[in-house]
């Protein structure tokens, strides 16, 4: 099996450059998230684009439910591509479960990374007593159980929520294609072990420089998690994009652009 036809692996951008920037994209979304992101770094930076495992009838031929337990294996599928394709100082930018997958692969291979700008990301999402990650047990268990009953429902009610910006419904529609375009056993899955993981012990073992890009308004991640990971991340900093939804880089791309540059230069 090759690392690059398993995770979908295209390179574009200056490929000349000696400065690497990665993008990886979040649940329910594959490398095509990044389009009106790209051409911003293409000039200066060789770009990698990958999609997940499962994220797409590309990739799910590769899925395998007793590997895919946890993030740690996305990590360490990040790795299989940084030392199939030989990188080194890369910059990291990952969105939502995306980039909490590229921490945890940073902490293993510290001097794979650079910096990492982490987008809407989160360790947790389940609500604790001292904790707000978003989510009860009793919601997660429900949105499971409309997931298995009528996935394409389910994805059409759920993109809208996300997305949000109700005022510009082609980005909810265009996030329900690429929800529905995964078989739907692979993304309960995926969900399964993306909402129920808790990573908050690992992020206080990240070293590098990071910058977390957080919308004002998300439904998946609320601004809390955005504080709590800035104060338990050793080097991080904190940014609040002005916008709604948790995909921030779909529907406000120069926003997310005008935050990521003045970091990475």
């Amino acid at each position: 099996m090759s690392v690059l036809d398993r995770n979908n692996v295209h390179l574009v951008g200056n490929l000349e450059s000696e400065k690497t920037l990665v993008f990886a994209h979040g649940f329910g979304t594959d490398q095509t998230a990044w389009k009106d992101i790209v051409p911003a770094f293409s000039d200066s930076y060789k770009i990698v684009l990958f999609d997940y495992v499962g994220a797409n009838e590309a990739t799910t031929p590769y899925f395998n439910p007793r590997k895919y337990k946890q993030l740690y294996a996305y990590a360490d599928d990040i790795l299989d591509i940084f030392e199939e394709l030989h990188l080194k100082d890369v910059f990291f930018v990952g969105h939502s479960a995306g980039g909490m997958s590229g921490t945890l692969a940073a902490i293993q291979e510290p001097d794979w990374f650079s910096q990492l700008i982490l987008l809407n990301a989160s360790p947790c999402y389940l609500d604790e007593e001292s904790y707000k990650g978003g989510f009860s047990h009793e919601v997660l268990d429900g949105l499971f159980k409309q997931m298995e009953s009528n996935f394409h429902a389910w994805a059409s009610g759920f993109a809208p929520m996300v997305m949000a910006n109700t005022d510009r419904p082609q980005f909810a529609d265009a996030f329900t294609k690429t929800l529905t375009g995964m078989r739907p056993d692979v993304a309960l899955a995926i969900a399964k072990l993306i909402f129920h993981s808790d990573h908050r012990k690992d992020i206080t073992k990240l070293t590098h420089k990071t910058l977390l890009v957080q919308a004002t308004e998300d439904y998946a991640v609320p601004n809390d998690v955005g504080y709590y990971m800035e104060k338990h991340m050793p080097n991080a900093v904190l940014a609040f994009v002005e916008t709604e939804g948790h995909l921030p880089h779909i529907s406000d791309p120069d926003k997310v652009i005008k935050a990521i540059k003045p970091f990475l230069n």
